[in-house]
């Protein structure tokens, strides 16, 4: 069987478009849950103790999706943390002397299958 009038070259655009688009729908998903269980501190003035100046709220205020417009592998990713809240890795991770608090990869597994529905039916 013959397919007349077919046009890859058009066609795919229009087709990876709509499924960037469920990408990032996907990572909406995911970033809010992260929000969601994102450990939360409390706010300490500027000069009251040895962590001074930091926000409550600033890490969950940090983590973003971010559409990589250019890149061949035609992705997207979910950051948390800047150059203002550094210490994101060390949250989810822990270190030598705190206690690790996930909250990323908790999103994820949460969030499966949302994303499922979301790839397959573009809800």
């Amino acid at each position: 069987m013959r397919v007349a009038n077919w046009n890859p070259a058009k066609a795919d655009p229009e087709i990876m478009g709509a499924a960037m688009d469920r990408l990032v729908a996907v990572g909406n998903v995911i970033a809010e849950k992260a929000r969601q269980k994102c450990p939360v501190g409390i706010d300490i003035p500027k000069g009251k103790g040895k962590w001074s100046g930091r926000d409550a709220g600033a890490l969950r205020d940090s983590i973003r999706v971010v559409r990589r417009f250019g890149d061949d592998r035609r992705n997207i990713r979910i950051y948390a943390g800047s150059r203002k809240v550094f210490y994101a890795r060390w949250v989810e991770t822990g270190t030598v002397k705190m206690k690790k608090r996930p909250f990323l990869r908790p999103a994820v597994y949460a969030s499966k299958a949302e994303a499922k529905q979301i790839l397959l039916n573009g809800v």
